[in-house]
């Protein structure tokens, strides 16, 4: 799906992340989009989003970096907080942490990206003199996009990364983030309009094709999205319906303006 995906000119895919069987089997992220960096040339790759408080700054760094470079560049990282308490507790981890820890987590990263030995001290994770195995592909690390409507999480966006990755947001919800990261902006002395915002659009369909939804409604709906302030949008397929994908192509894609 992901070759066809690329083949019909579609800019990126974005792949989810669960360590437990949440909603249903999932693949490890990082895992999965390495598998994909091998197997296409052009399209973008993304975590929509990688918890960051699972796993430590420095393997996480390596492993981010590996796939920056055998991607060619192609790499996004999408990154959270997480939300499932299970998930913490079978990692021996309280849910209260995950800000902390995500803040500890993206800060060590931008240092471990840079290539050169460098240390960190901080409540949760700490190291001296640590250089990551390989050195990323793209000028201080793969692209940082950052998920959560909180007001942390909109601080974290303008502090860390170059965008805002969101998940099922309609226009007016959108219209909240951009105002947020509006008024953060002018304390934390960044542009917000300089962000990009992205979000996904669940897409109702079966093995036949689309049901429920038009193509008319999709691009009125990524219209609406557009004109709140969505730079990009990834459409929710499941890779058990590739006919999905081909109604998207023949279908939506030409009435994108």
């Amino acid at each position: 799906m992901v070759r066809a995906a690329q083949e019909s000119g579609l800019d990126s895919v974005w792949v989810p992340d669960h360590v437990l069987k949440v909603f249903g089997p999932v693949l490890d992220p990082l895992t999965a989009l390495a598998f994909l960096a091998g197997s296409t040339s052009r399209i973008e790759l993304g975590t929509g989003v990688l918890v960051l408080p699972y796993r430590h700054p420095v393997p996480l760094a390596n492993a981010a970096s590996t796939l920056d470079v055998l991607s060619g560049g192609r790499f996004m990282l999408g990154a959270g907080v997480g939300w499932n308490a299970g998930e913490f507790e079978v990692l021996g981890m309280s849910v209260s942490e995950r800000g902390q820890r995500t803040d500890e987590i993206l800060e060590s990263l931008q240092r471990l990206w840079t290539g050169e030995p460098v240390s960190f001290s901080g409540r949760f994770y700490s190291f001296r003199d640590a250089q990551i195995g390989t050195s990323p592909h793209t000028p201080g690390g793969p692209p940082v996009l950052i998920g959560g409507k909180s007001e942390a999480a909109l601080r974290r966006t303008l502090r860390f990364s170059r965008g805002w990755m969101g998940f099922r947001d309609d226009p007016a919800s959108i219209r909240e983030v951009r105002k947020g990261l509006d008024v953060l902006g002018e304390d934390l002395g960044r542009d917000p309009s300089r962000l990009e915002i992205g979000t996904t659009l669940d897409l109702k369909v079966t093995t036949s094709g689309a049901s429920g939804d038009s193509a008319e409604a999709v691009v009125e709906s990524l219209g609406q999205l557009e004109e709140a302030g969505v730079s990009f949008c990834a459409l929710s397929l499941s890779t058990q319906t590739p006919e999905a994908l081909a109604w998207v192509v023949d279908e939506v894609a030409p009435k994108v303006s």
